[in-house]
């Protein structure tokens, strides 16, 4: 999670004495990763300025003219639509030539001036979105009354801050004192918590609170606060939570945001007047409750949701966005102010299924998806009533805290000799001792034995690794020796299949196919969408119980689906596409673990031979045909040396005249043909698409390990024949026959051509195929080649009834 620590705010709870980028080098080598630092890009063009008069537009009734003092020369004359400017304010004056914000475009433009209706400006004064701090672009940006006038806008007005980039294991630093914490280890310095108030320990008469499901909800804490004035929060406040990435709204919900983003801590005010029954509830959502949320969206609440709620409806989704039925109102005067502990992984879920999880999502929902303490409750709730008394008014009437299973403090007992052991570095127990004080832990030694206890926000120490890794990255990774290795490297062996993938692979790729890798979880609509009739051609597939969409709620059965889709998005751009993947599909088992089964898929689908650029309409187009894919399996079988005998089995989804699948032993091996054209409009694929599914693992069953053969030192003899046989006689028949009768002095045959017309009769077809002879005992002569070839036509013609032709 990306996060970013204004400089000056860091500095109030802990002394940096080394630069900035020495500072971000430092957390960045300790594992706290620092993204950048962020300096102000002010340039000397914009400066604070004085209004010193205020006079309308003689053109324009909405327009006034702003003369400013800027503290360089003369003064200026800037036309100005804003209504919030009055004479003596200090506001950002931009020069001509300076860099600022479009306020429509959100781009950075040059100013330049310009006449509006009838007069130049000579310059501008800023909104917060022209200087880049927010959204605000109504008005002009009022800076402090006690600013000087002229200076350089970066030197009293920039920040400096750090972008950092953390991991689900540190929540302790999703605030400001937690990486000041960090910081004052680093630097050995002292950490200076923020104050808080003291609360005592009587509960409000008018506010309660409940837990009802305690696993979802550890703690539940609410303070009730009177006498409340809403208003503007102060302006250091509004600077630095707009430093830290947060729009400021109201002193209520400032502070709110504010102790979050110090503490780490997400808290939520309401509006106590909007609590009926005076109680605040934290319970599973009932079936069909709805809740419209603070952004004004109508929310149905999943199954599972947690919610917060008073004694008769759901006031916010817990842990993630508050409802705008209880909203701060400016007219709100008594306050019940939340804060809790829930359970990350109930959040995240929850977040995930309403879409609020991401960088657009909740900043409350982010943070408690990771394991935040419990302990950090009843701090954030005292210091944010500190700063609603001191910035609001506010009176604590009392506070509530409910924590059934208080969370066992971790004590983790271990050897300062682990520490040498583990790190590869000696670092003396002195030194250990005082890094985990540093870090704020509560150590006690014996001899070699340290018993260590983090501090109440780790959630992430448990083992005596932990405290390893600790003290190691606070003394610094970079004392660690560079050795380089010595000895004999390990073979690295690849298993049996992983390595007959990577043939399998290689000759598809080798064959012109591209491949595809594609996601394992599909949408379980797809797979309805195979069949012409909306039947499945697989078993049920496993369903994910908590997806993140239902287009990847199911893991696939099938590879037919991906590559179907796949085709269809990229042929709205091409006329063709030839794809293959390698990759495993589930099907599952009663009552154990799904079969993963690592499958081959093969597509065609449009022009085999487009015309290019350059060629002329007399040179045709050819769209693929079944041929093209009988081609590449063909090829495949021969390259990794499998023949499988297998019986025909159904191949639904497929063209039933123009497919053929084959399975052994209860599975199917193979699946070749032509897409149902019913099923390739479905997809709004083109009917000329043809598919290839493979079982990996029966084809490796059946291959043969590659065998060294010595190179062929005879030459060859070629013979083409024209065989003529019955429509209905396939090809891969005739081969057999061919293969059967000739013996091993057939190196190869080939089909050339396929012809169908008057020469070779009504209801016959005849094909052209070349047979190549070699002997490996001498040169074959004539009459040895005239011999075989008279056995390979004796053979077809008894057991096809073929005919050969001149």
């Amino acid at each position: 999670m990306l996060i970013k620590v204004p400089v000056s705010w860091l500095r109030e709870y802990v002394d940096i004495t080394v630069p900035i980028d020495e500072l971000a080098l430092k957390l960045h080598m300790s594992s706290t990763e620092v993204k950048g630092v962020e300096r102000p890009w002010w340039d000397d063009k914009i400066r604070t300025a004085r209004v010193e008069k205020l006079a309308k537009h003689p053109n324009a009734d909405k327009l006034q003219l702003a003369t400013v003092d800027y503290g360089a020369g003369a003064p200026k004359t800037v036309v100005t639509g804003a209504t919030n400017l009055t004479e003596g304010a200090i506001v950002p004056y931009a020069d001509e030539g300076a860099s600022i914000v479009d306020g429509h475009t959100g781009e950075r433009t040059i100013l330049r001036g310009k006449p509006m209706r009838g007069i130049k400006s000579e310059g501008m004064v800023l909104s917060q979105k022209e200087l880049g701090l927010g959204d605000e672009h109504e008005g002009i940006h009022i800076l402090d009354a006690n600013l000087p006038v002229g200076a350089p806008l970066r030197d009293v007005l920039g920040e400096m801050v750090l972008a950092l980039e953390l991991q689900p294991n540190r929540p302790d630093c999703l605030g400001i004192v937690g990486v000041a914490r960090e910081v004052a280890a680093l630097l050995s310095t002292d950490l200076r918590e923020p104050p808080l108030d003291r609360l005592g320990p009587g509960a409000p008469k008018s506010l309660d609170v409940r837990i009802e499901d305690d696993h979802a909800c550890p703690r539940f804490a609410a303070a009730l606060l009177t006498g409340i004035r809403i208003g503007p929060s102060p302006a250091w406040m509004q600077t630095r939570l707009v430093a830290a990435g947060m729009r400021p709204i109201d002193n209520v919900v400032d502070v709110t945001n504010y102790v979050m983003l110090e503490l780490g801590q997400p808290l939520h005010a309401y509006d106590h007047r909007r609590l009926r029954g005076g109680l605040l509830v934290a319970r599973q959502a009932r079936r069909g409750e709805s809740l419209r949320t603070l952004d004004g969206v109508d929310r149905l609440l999943p199954e599972g949701t947690l919610v917060i709620a008073d004694a008769e409806r759901a006031l916010g989704i817990a842990g993630i966005i508050g409802g705008e039925d209880s909203e701060i109102r400016a007219d709100t005067t008594t306050v019940a102010l939340e804060a809790a502990s829930f359970e990350p992984r109930g959040i995240g879920r929850t977040a995930t299924k309403l879409d609020m999880r991401g960088s657009s999502g909740s900043a409350a929902a982010r943070r408690f998806s990771w394991e935040l303490s419990p302990d950090l409750v009843p701090i954030a709730l005292a210091r944010a009533c500190r700063l609603l008394r001191e910035h609001a008014g506010a009176k604590v009437e009392g506070v509530v805290d409910r924590y059934p299973n208080p969370r066992a403090r971790v004590n983790v007992r271990m050897r300062f000799s682990d520490v040498p052991r583990v790190m590869g570095i000696e670092i003396d127990p002195a030194e250990t001792l005082d890094i985990l004080r540093r870090l704020q832990f509560t150590a006690a030694a014996d001899s070699d034995t340290l018993v260590a206890t983090p501090p109440v926000v780790r959630t992430d120490i448990a083992i005596a690794e932990d405290i390893v890794e600790e003290v190691g990255r606070i003394a610094g990774y970079d004392r660690l020796p560079i050795r380089v290795p010595d000895g004999p490297l390990p073979l690295a062996e690849r298993h049996p299949l992983e390595e007959f993938r990577e043939r399998v692979r290689d000759g598809l790729a080798g064959f012109g196919l591209q491949e595809i890798v594609s996601y394992s979880l599909i949408d379980p609509a797809w797979l309805k969408q195979l069949t012409a009739d909306g039947s499945c051609i697989t078993p049920e597939p496993l369903r994910v119980v908590n997806p993140t969409t239902v287009s990847q709620s199911a893991a696939r059965p099938t590879l037919r689906a991906s590559l179907l889709d796949t085709a269809r998005r990229n042929l709205r751009h091409r006329s063709s596409v030839a794809i293959f993947e390698i990759a495993p599909i589930y099907l599952p088992r009663r009552a154990d673990l799904p079969v993963e089964r690592w499958t081959v898929g093969v597509l065609l689908s449009g022009n085999a031979q487009p015309v290019k650029d350059g060629e002329t309409w007399l040179v045709p187009e050819r769209r693929f045909d079944v041929r093209d894919l009988q081609g590449i399996v063909s090829g495949l079988a021969e390259l990794v040396d499998v023949q499988i005998p297998g019986e025909r089995v159904d191949a639904p989804g497929l063209h039933s005249g123009r497919s053929v699948a084959l399975g052994r032993d209860g599975t199917t091996h193979l699946i070749l043909g032509q897409l149902d054209p019913r099923v390739a409009e479905t997809w709004g694929v083109p009917v000329e698409t043809f598919l290839a599914e493979i079982d990996l693992a029966s084809w490796h069953e059946a291959s043969r390990t590659p065998r060294v053969v010595t190179p062929a030192r005879f030459p060859a003899a070629l013979r083409d024949l024209a065989i003529v046989v019955d429509e209905a006689t396939s090809y891969g028949d005739v081969e057999r026959e061919i293969r059967a009768a000739s013996g091993k002095d057939l190196e190869s045959v080939a089909l050339l051509d396929l012809y169908r017309g008057p020469q070779a009769g009504a209801g016959k077809k005849s094909f052209a195929v070349r047979l190549v002879f070699r002997s490996g005992a001498g040169t074959l002569g004539e009459a040895d080649v005239d011999r075989l070839v008279k056995r390979i036509t004796g053979r077809l013609q008894h057991a096809l009834g073929a005919t050969i032709r001149d």
